[in-house]
C-alpha cells in the first residue's frame, strides 16, 4: 500500500495535471485514509485554472516560491538548491542504483521525487534503505515545508494535503517506528 500511495503523492507534488487526474488520484488516497475527504471536497470546489496556476506557483518556480519543495532550502545554512545535503542525497541515491533521470537540470530533494525513491526502494525490496531514505532525509526537514506549504497556498485544496501528508508522516513514523533524524534546519 505505501509503494502506490507514495507514487501517488509524489505526483500531487511533482507532476502538473488536470483537475479530472487530480480528484481520481486524490479520491484513491481517500480510499485508501491517506487523505481526508475535507481534501477532495476541497478539490472539488477549485476551478481548474486557478489549480493549474497554484501548481506552478508552488511546485515549479513560476515567480517567487513561498515554500521551496527542495530539502537543500531547509537543510542549508546558505538555503540554496543543489547544496550540501542534495549532494549528499544524491550519494545516498547512487549507492542504492537510483538514477533520477527527469530530463530537466533539478536537484534530486524535492518533496515529489523523494516519494517516488521511496517507493522505488520498496518496490525493490530494500526495506532498509526505504527507511534510511525516510529517517535520514525526506522526514528530516519535511513537516517545515509542508507548514510553509499550508501557509503559502492560496487554494484550500493544497491546505488541506499539506495538513494531511503531515498526519499521514506522523503515523508512518508510530507505524513503523521512525527515528528520524535531527537536521539543523534553516527557515525564516
Amino acid at each position: 500500500m505505501i509503494i502506490d500511495t507514495h507514487k501517488l503523492l509524489g505526483s500531487l507534488f511533482y507532476q502538473a495535471t488536470s483537475k479530472e487526474q487530480l480528484v481520481t488520484i486524490v479520491e484513491a488516497l481517500v480510499e485508501s485514509e491517506v487523505l481526508s475527504e475535507e481534501c477532495l471536497q476541497a478539490l472539488r470546489g477549485e476551478d481548474e485554472d486557478a489549480l493549474a496556476a497554484e501548481f506552478s506557483r508552488l511546485f515549479e518556480g513560476v515567480g517567487d516560491m513561498p515554500a521551496p519543495p527542495w530539502g537543500s532550502v531547509y537543510l542549508d545554512k546558505d538555503r540554496v538548491v543543489f547544496g550540501a545535503s542534495t549532494v549528499e542525497y544524491r550519494q545516498f541515491l547512487e549507492l542504492n542504483q537510483i538514477e533520477l533521470d527527469t530530463g530537466l537540470r533539478e536537484p534530486e530533494d524535492q518533496f515529489g521525487l523523494m516519494l517516488f525513491a521511496h517507493a522505488y526502494l520498496l518496490e525493490n525490496n530494500n526495506i532498509n534503505s526505504a527507511g534510511e531514505l525516510l529517517e535520514g532525509y525526506l522526514l528530516t526537514w519535511s513537516s517545515v515545508y509542508l507548514e510553509k506549504l499550508n501557509k503559502a497556498s492560496e487554494l484550500s485544496f493544497y491546505k488541506k494535503l499539506s495538513v494531511d501528508v503531515i498526519d499521514w508522516f506522523k503515523y508512518l513514523t508510530s507505524e513503523y517506528n521512525l527515528n528520524v533524524a535531527t537536521k539543523k534546519l534553516y527557515i525564516d
